[in-house]
This record gives structure tokens, C-alpha cells and sequence, in this order.
């Protein structure tokens, strides 16, 4: 491992030396500056793992070089060393990105202990970002992998099911018939899971944001409500509406607030039982609009709730087949790019709530609509 590199800001020549001797001795790679500006430049230059930052010094201040610094590399590990300490100016100096203050004078014990508590801070920062940069990698080439590896081979499996089904391949029987509708509908729906995990996958890197546009949320509802109207006519579920009594407009993606809708309502007569029923409603909540999607189902244990929202995170109901575990986790990052959130509350064989939060819309944006 190459030496750790600590920089020191100081107007103190003194303290300059002194410092480096000390740490030099430990073996670290040590350069020194005599004010914030050229302080800067040498983090530019030298890339420090650490910075010791006087906090009072003529010219720029050493709450003005933290700031900097952090803006720089995020990494880099700031501490204060100053002889004007005190509650406030320890406070200013934490907020402002420093991770330890160091009042003078101190002892080189004291300044060999705060610096290895920095580099160690430093080095587990460093191996965080390293994980972070492999996970990312390998997140992108399972997602290749899904897109052309296992997709397209099924997309092409179900093109040659269509072709024997229509007897283009020879005629086949009425009971051959049902095994190859069966046979569609499960890779249709391993398709369409797919495509789901996918869109779960990509939704961060999307810049959905430069699109958005101002929109009623009501006929969104109304629409989602429609798309889920077969399902809910085979269990013999009743799904209703109550109706706002203002106007609700969000800006937002309309097609992303609208899946949140279908994937909860969805989920509300899924896991509901026959006969039973789904209430959406909508109201306000301080600067909120919320959607509530309220059904008689078969609830969630209370020890799951906090879980249902990680991806494929599957909840166990008896008597119900259990879903991919993606559904609920694309709902939270289509919410969360909208700057809204998603609250449930269930009772185990008495039925969910799920409460979608979005943001109201200022007064001058709707009218510019």
C-alpha cells in the first residue's frame, strides 16, 4: 500500500512543522500550505487523504477550505485544528463537512490518534465506493445478460408456440391446443416479469425528471381503475371510486403514476378474497395529495410490512400464489423520483391500505399549464 498522504493548513509555520515531523515519523507522506488558497491548490495537486485545516487563518477561512474540499472529493477527510475552540465553532465545523476537531495545543499522541482515526475513516470510505463501483458493474451486466440472454431466446420461443397453435407447423389436436395456450401464458408471464425487472433496473438512469408535466390525477385513477376491471370481474371483487371534490394536479411522469396505481389497485384485488372490495379514494394532506387504495383482502403479517417494499421480497399467503416481488419496489423508486412516498398499513385477514403521497403542485405552475 502506497503511503497515505496528509495535507496541513495553517498559518503557524510552527504548527506546519511540527506536524509533519511528527507524522512523517509515521510514515506518512505529508505536505504543508500557509493559507486556504494555496492550501486548495495543493489538494488539487497532491490528492490528500487527509487535511488538517486551521480554522482561523487571514484570507480565506477554514470553514470556506472544508467546504471546498468536500466539493472536490467527498472522500477526503477534513479536520479542524484550531485555538479558538468552542461549542459553536465545532458545530459550524461538523456541518460543514469536517469529521474531528483538534484544539491546540495538542500532543503528537493526540495527533497521531486523530490521524489514524481519519485514514481508517478514509480507507473505509475508500472500500465502500469500490464495492459500490462492483455492484454497479455487475447490476449492468446482469442486466445485458436479462436483455439478450434469456429475453430474446423467449421472445422467440413464444413466436414458435403462436406458429404451432395456428397450425402453420401441421394441424394439431384440441388437447395439444391447451397444453400450447398454457404454455404461452407462462412464458408470457416470465416475459413480462422480466420486462418488469427490467424497467425496475433502468428506472434511475432514466432523466425523467426534464419530462415531467403537470397533470389531473383523477382520470389517472379512473384509467387504472379500468385496466384492472377484468381481474376484478373474475374473483367478483367491486372496485370504487370516491370522487374529489377539488381539482388534483401533480407534475410528474403520467404513465409511471398511473403503473403505481394499477400495480396497487392490482394487488388489492389479487390478494383479496372473492366477493370482496377495493376502495380508492383521495384527499389532501398538508402539501400532499394522497391516494388511498383500501381493500378487504387477506392482509400482511405485521412482522413482513417492513420488508414488502425490498425487491423480491416475496410475502408467503397461504391459498395465494406469490407474487415476483418487484411490483411494490418499482412502485417506491417511481414515487420516490416523484418526491413522494408510499405508506401501508394491514391487518392480517382484515384487509391493506395503501396510501400513495404525491406533492401538490405551486399555484404558478398549474396555471402555466
Amino acid at each position: 500500500m502506497e503511503q497515505p498522504r496528509v495535507l496541513i493548513i495553517d498559518d503557524e509555520k510552527a504548527i506546519c512543522e511540527a506536524c509533519s515531523t511528527v507524522l512523517t515519523q509515521e510514515h506518512y507522506d505529508v505536505q504543508t500550505s500557509h493559507d486556504g488558497e494555496t492550501g486548495l491548490e495543493k489538494v488539487d495537486a497532491f490528492k490528500p487523504d487527509i487535511v488538517f485545516v486551521d480554522l482561523k487563518m487571514p484570507g480565506m477561512s477554514g470553514i470556506d477550505v472544508i467546504r471546498a474540499i468536500k466539493e472536490k472529493n467527498p472522500d477526503i477527510v477534513p479536520i479542524v485544528i484550531t485555538g479558538y475552540a468552542s461549542i459553536d465553532s465545532a458545530v459550524e465545523s461538523m456541518k460543514a463537512g469536517a469529521y474531528d476537531f483538534l484544539p491546540k495545543p495538542f500532543t503528537p499522541a493526540q495527533l497521531r490518534i486523530i490521524a489514524e482515526r481519519a485514514l481508517d475513516k478514509r480507507l473505509a470510505s475508500l472500500e465502500a465506493e469500490r464495492l459500490r463501483c462492483e455492484k454497479e458493474k455487475m447490476r449492468q451486466g446482469f442486466i445485458s445478460m436479462v436483455s439478450h440472454e434469456l429475453r430474446t431466446p423467449l421472445v422467440a420461443v413464444i413466436q414458435y408456440l403462436e406458429v404451432l397453435n395456428n397450425s402453420f407447423a401441421g394441424s394439431i389436436s384440441g388437447d395439444q391446443g391447451k397444453i400450447i395456450d398454457r404454455m404461452k401464458v407462462r412464458m408470457t408471464e416470465l416475459l413480462r416479469m422480466i420486462d418488469r425487472w427490467l424497467k425496475l433496473a433502468r428506472l434511475e438512469e432514466l432523466k425523467l425528471k426534464e419530462d415531467f408535466a403537470v397533470f389531473d390525477i383523477e382520470p389517472v385513477i379512473l384509467e387504472a381503475i379500468d385496466l384492472v376491471k377484468n381481474i376484478a370481474a373474475e374473483k367478483n371483487v367491486s372496485v370504487e371510486y370516491n370522487a374529489c371534490s377539488s381539482e388534483a394536479a401533480i407534475k410528474g411522469d403520467r404513465d409511471l403514476i398511473k403503473e403505481v396505481l394499477v400495480n396497487l389497485i392490482g394487488n388489492g384485488v389479487k390478494y383479496n378474497h372473492i366477493g370482496g372490495k377495493v376502495d380508492v379514494s383521495i384527499g389532501e394532506q398538508g402539501v400532499h395529495w394522497v391516494i388511498s387504495i383500501r381493500d378487504t383482502g387477506i392482509g400482511i403479517p405485521a412482522g413482513e410490512l417492513p420488508h414488502v417494499i425490498e425487491e423480491f421480497y416475496r410475502v408467503k399467503r397461504e391459498g395465494v400464489a406469490a407474487g415476483t416481488g418487484i411490483g411494490l419496489s418499482i412502485v417506491k423508486k417511481i414515487l420516490d423520483i416523484h418526491e413522494g412516498k408510499l405508506e401501508i398499513a394491514s391487518v392480517l385477514n382484515q384487509g391493506s391500505t395503501f396510501s400513495v403521497f404525491l406533492p401538490k403542485i405551486e399555484p404558478s405552475i398549474k396555471g402555466d399549464r
